[in-house]
């Protein structure tokens, strides 16, 4: 059995489960919440953009660790894990194929999240941000967040038999998250991947919205820099983990 048929059997797991409701009813509910919201609040358009992004960049971690939460529970229910611990094949594949899949439903869920909010949002009347913007927008809350994927799908099948490991890094994230947006975050925003998205995102909105803003070029090089270096190191993480994660599940079983 190949990564190919891999990939087509996770796809249809995770399209006949609760996963795919949260990656397309949680980012609906958020732009209509917000856009009935908006339709009253005496805020400018940047000061809505904005607040929407950050308050999607503060969720982002939580979301994170309820999808890879669910998961993990999903093959602990399905038989404890055997699907993943029986399969002819290195293990560490298909973790990596399990977690391809959840970065796919996160950039769609991301897409669908801003540029839907978006789109409305100009359908109100509000032109100073075009569709391209929010295009921008979604891809760079997505990116800021690819390491906590990796983070919390370690997090939740090493500690597969409590939810609450999983749920409570994703909690923790989320207030760091806050955190980084305040004063306390200016120094070492680029250094902490859970407040990475939400200044990306904050600085792309005041630069678009034509504000002298110090975009802090070093800062994002930084941010930049760490985001790949952190993915790669837990891309070789998660390769090395999985193998052993597989001889530990079995005697723990």
């Amino acid at each position: 059995m190949g990564i190919k048929n891999y990939l087509m059997a996770e796809l249809y797991k995770v399209s006949h489960s609760s996963l795919i409701w949260l990656h397309i009813f949680a980012p609906l509910s958020a732009v209509g919440v917000f856009l009935v919201y908006y339709r009253f609040a005496a805020w400018s358009e940047l000061g809505k953009v904005a607040g929407y992004l950050q308050i999607l960049s503060i969720a982002y971690p939580f979301m994170i660790a309820l999808v890879t939460t669910v998961l993990s529970d999903l093959e602990v229910r399905a038989g404890h894990c055997q699907q993943v611990l029986t399969v002819p094949c290195h293990r560490c594949v298909i973790h990596v194929v399990k977690l391809s899949v959840l970065l796919v439903c996160g950039l769609l869920s991301s897409l669908l999240a801003v540029i839907g909010f978006g789109a409305a949002f100009r359908a109100m009347g509000n032109s100073g941000f075009s569709l391209s913007f929010f295009a921008g927008s979604a891809i760079l809350l997505f990116c800021g967040n690819i390491t906590l994927y990796g983070i919390s799908y370690l997090v939740s099948f090493q500690f597969s038999a409590s939810k609450g490991a999983g749920i409570g890094v994703g909690i923790v994230g989320s207030l760091v998250a806050a955190l980084m947006q305040t004063g306390l975050g200016d120094q070492v925003w680029y250094y902490v991947p859970w407040g990475i998205s939400l200044r990306w995102c904050s600085l792309y909105a005041l630069d678009q919205a034509g504000n002298t803003v110090r975009l802090l070029c070093t800062d994002v090089m930084k941010s930049v820099i760490f985001v790949i270096g952190a993915g790669s190191v837990l891309s070789i993480l998660l390769i090395c983990w999985g193998n052993t994660w597989e001889a530990k599940s079995t005697g723990e079983e």
